[in-house]
């Protein structure tokens, strides 16, 4: 898995790494039991301080998106921490709300908004359905 960070960006550099870690297991690219890059050598290839990587690290295991093994690593876990119905539409439309606020400083339309969601839907579909699968799997055992 290949990172990048802009140090340009107004985005912190720990909270990029955590959101291409987070598109990188949504979209399949890394799955459960995968272990992500060591501290030392993704901070290296960075170019970055190995307490930015490990902060990013952290947030992601408080996420529940991966887990730390001592002497091992650090592995994706599965697919980050069940909440309850309400709980997940709550932050789903706060994240939505975000989407549409950049999308109006963007000069995009509602439309335009909607179809992107849309695009993305799909191009993520098959991990979903995965996701979905699995869980069914365990919750039958």
């Amino acid at each position: 898995m290949l990172l990048k960070v802009d140090t340009s960006s107004s985005i912190p550099v720990y909270s990029q790494i955590v959101n291409q870690i987070k598109h990188a297991i949504a979209s399949g690219i890394l799955r459960s039991g995968e272990f992500l890059p060591s501290l030392r050598d993704t901070a290296r290839d960075l170019r970055i301080n190995p307490h930015t990587v490990a902060k990013a690290y952290r947030e992601l295991e408080i996420l529940g998106l991966v887990r730390t093994d001592h002497g091992r690593g650090t592995c994706v876990t599965a697919d980050g921490v069940q909440l309850s119905k309400e709980r997940r539409h709550e932050q789903l439309r706060r994240l939505a709300e975000q989407l549409i606020v950049e999308g109006y400083h963007l000069g995009a339309t509602p439309e335009e908004i909607i179809e992107a969601v849309g695009e993305g839907l799909t191009e993520l579909l098959p991990e979903f359905e995965s996701r979905d699968t699995v869980r069914k799997e365990q919750n039958h055992e």
